[in-house]
């Protein structure tokens, strides 16, 4: 790969500074990748393996002088979003994407962290799903978020999985992976991949470790990447199942809580 032509992905999204998720974990998986990160940062957050201790909000205008900045001076090939935290944050990103014409655009609905605190402000729930979730070229929600945005008691069967695709594309959602981590299998962790109208399990194998930390945000940026590279949705998020299987298998036990994956793996 000749140097002009690496490709490049504009992470939007918050920043751990126990570097396991976030911002932290997008940088370090697209460059494992081989993938250029640029950054637009909308939070800072200050947390550790067991906790987030506070949070502060970028002011909007410099969220969208970041977002203008890359997008004035580089060649972006696919964009990654991850916390946006509330409503007046959503708002400057949605107006400042307009200016990315047939990008695709990676959503990580990142609600709530694994110590149970809310990164995306529940009265900002309803605004995310109208004006965020139909830019999504593809949106990655775990169990829970998926509950949450669809209004779903629960999802575990064949059945109510199908459910769960449909209400995502009657709310504007183009492709949709239903994350496994929370899905009950003991042994194994299987996505589920609604792409081009058509659903694909995506099986990879269940570790028995907390060190988990960061887990969404690495897929999400992995997928982002592939599809930087010229995969489409469902060979980039095939290789990006495997890039975190080999992730969490070698993650780092490090921290008191649950430690980080291994983006280096």
């Amino acid at each position: 790969m000749k140097k002009k032509d690496i490709p490049i992905v504009l992470c939007i999204a918050g920043s751990d500074s126990g570097g396991g998720a976030g911002i932290q974990a997008d940088i370090k998986t697209l460059n494992t990748l081989k993938v250029f990160a640029t950054t637009a940062i909308t939070c800072v957050t200050a947390q550790n393996t067991k906790k987030v201790v506070s949070i502060k909000k970028i002011p909007t205008k410099i969220i969208k002088d970041q977002i203008d900045a890359i997008g004035a001076d580089f060649n972006i090939s696919a964009i990654k979003i991850g916390m946006l935290y509330d409503k007046s944050i959503m708002k400057i990103t949605h107006e400042a994407l307009k200016k990315f014409i047939k990008i695709p655009i990676i959503v990580d609905p990142v609600m709530i962290s694994k110590s149970g605190d809310y990164l995306l402000k529940p009265n900002s729930i309803k605004y995310f799903i109208k004006n965020i979730l139909p830019k999504s070229f593809l949106i990655t929600p775990n169990l829970h978020e998926a509950l949450e945005i669809t209004g779903m008691k629960k999802i575990q069967s064949i059945k109510q999985i199908n459910e769960c695709f449909e209400i995502f594309t009657c709310l504007g959602a183009n492709n949709v992976l239903l994350k496994g981590g929370h899905l009950g299998n003991d042994n194994k962790s299987i996505d589920y991949l609604n792409f081009n109208n058509k659903i694909y399990a995506i099986p990879g194998k269940r570790y028995l470790t907390k060190n988990t930390h960061g887990t969404g945000c690495t897929l999400s940026a992995a997928i982002s990447g592939n599809i930087a590279l010229g995969m489409n949705v469902l060979n980039a998020t095939k290789e990006a199942k495997r890039f975190i299987n080999k992730a969490i298998k070698n993650s780092f036990d490090i921290g008191k809580g649950s430690g980080p994956l291994n983006h280096f793996a």
